[in-house]
């Protein structure tokens, strides 16, 4: 399967039921019944667009996956000041549906699942990739002096505190803490370059 942007109406009305029952039944109660039901389709045309169940699971998580890039980048959108982009970036996961249960239910399954299925790792990894570049960008942008690889750790670490900030919020929903751990995020990005 392509990008998300390559899916049909039908195709995404899948994903969108597979993930529903994944959050719902879990990775192991999730069965292509219930996804086609979920989805109002019949077994066959669900097996017509996805050759079996792991590929279906590979599908969706790319997806909740791309959706999150893409919503990330698009935060970037109209943000002209270096150090404002930094910050819109270090946010852009942080509102919407990405703050919702189900979101976060069916993330922590994307990192439990990327440790043992190959195919998700390779999705995971990719994504994780494109967020990391893109993140170290935008600092180097706001902090023109510093070395890259300096602004790839800063990255990282800042994923790091998000992936944190997400399960914090998934147990607590508590916004003072939320916003507190972004703004560290926005310190550990926008420190000087030495």
């Amino acid at each position: 399967m392509g990008s998300s942007a390559d899916l049909t109406e039908t195709q995404e009305a899948i994903l969108e039921a597979t993930m529903s029952c994944i959050v719902r039944d879990g990775l192991d109660g999730m069965s292509l019944r219930d996804v086609a039901r979920e989805a109002d389709v019949s077994l066959g045309l669900l097996s017509y667009h996805f050759d079996d169940r792991r590929a279906l699971i590979v599908a969706a998580f790319g997806l909740a996956n791309d959706r999150l890039l893409t919503a990330s980048i698009g935060s970037l959108d109209g943000i002209d000041g270096p150090e404002e982009r930094v910050r819109a970036f270090v946010r852009g996961s942080f509102n919407g549906e990405f703050l919702e249960r189900d979101y976060l239910a069916l993330r922590v399954a994307i990192w439990a699942i990327s440790r043992t299925d190959d195919q998700i790792e390779v999705v995971e990894k990719r994504t994780n990739a494109q967020y990391l570049d893109t993140m170290a960008t935008v600092i180097v942008e706001a902090r023109p002096g510093l070395d890259p690889r300096t602004a790839r750790h800063r990255a990282i670490d800042v994923t790091a505190l998000q992936n944190g900030l997400w399960l914090n919020w998934a147990r607590y929903a508590d916004r003072a803490d939320l916003d507190r751990g972004l703004a560290l995020c926005d310190r550990i990005a926008l420190a000087p370059a030495r």
